[in-house]
């Protein structure tokens, strides 16, 4: 009897562990190798009110809920990297908003390319870039982007964001030398992309041993800065 019953007790706790095991799986953050996408008119029209039309400063102290793309860009006009939050407003993908994080503990954000929650306070400030951002954020991590990244992956990027860094590794190639890039946009001729969505917005240049798509053709290009070039670019075609 007295085994019979230490029987019972064990068989208990072995599921008792197993149930624990369960429990701390459903509670695993999502992967996906995917990048997400999000969309939020709502959010467009209060980031136009907020910075285009003057309703900042009603804004200032207040806090904020933001669901979007986690990501970063490298500043080196300013020598320090950015954190934000996107997403677009239709499904067109050619107007976004972003929202700049002001972030003290870098160690603990996920990859760029992952869905995230963020609340925090609005708050001006010189330091942001656009001259306000979410301080003291609280992330949530909604699902991990496990997707092949570089040390510049701009295809994380929203298009204002990816025109940002664009800018910055043009005027600084010193820093950007060597790095490895992702970025997306249009063929404009056999050395040079542009602007996803815009004419005239940005240019870089590129160069490959590959065939180079007709101008105007959507393009992925991943390849290694040399002098603000996109050099041993690999062009994947993602639209006409």
């Amino acid at each position: 009897m007295k085994k019979h019953f230490l029987m019972v007790l064990l068989l208990v706790a072995v599921a008792f562990m197993l149930s624990a095991c369960g429990g701390e799986e459903q509670k695993t953050t999502a992967t996906t190798d995917t990048l997400p996408t999000v969309l939020n008119s709502s959010e467009y029209v209060l980031y136009q009110n907020i910075f285009y039309n003057g309703y900042a400063s009603q804004y200032d102290g207040k806090t904020m809920d933001k669901t979007g793309i986690f990501t970063s860009i490298q500043d080196a006009y300013s020598g320090f990297t950015r954190y934000y939050v996107w997403g677009n407003l239709d499904q067109t993908m050619c107007c976004d908003w972003q929202w700049e994080l002001k972030v003290d503990d870098p160690s603990t954000l996920p990859a760029n390319g992952s869905l995230i929650r963020v609340k925090g306070k609005f708050a001006a400030d010189d330091n942001a870039l656009d001259g306000y951002w979410i301080v003291d954020p609280k992330v949530e991590v909604k699902s991990v982007y496990t997707g092949t990244t570089a040390d510049l992956d701009m295809t994380t990027m929203s298009g204002t964001l990816e025109r940002v860094q664009v800018i910055n590794y043009t005027a600084f190639p010193d820093q950007f030398e060597g790095k490895t890039v992702f970025a997306y946009g249009r063929i404009f001729d056999a050395f040079s992309f542009q602007d996803p969505y815009y004419d005239g917005s940005w240019i870089a240049s590129f160069s490959t041993d590959g065939d180079v798509p007709a101008t105007g053709t959507s393009v992925v290009l991943r390849g290694v800065l040399k002098n603000a070039v996109l050099t041993d670019a690999k062009l994947e075609v993602t639209g006409s």
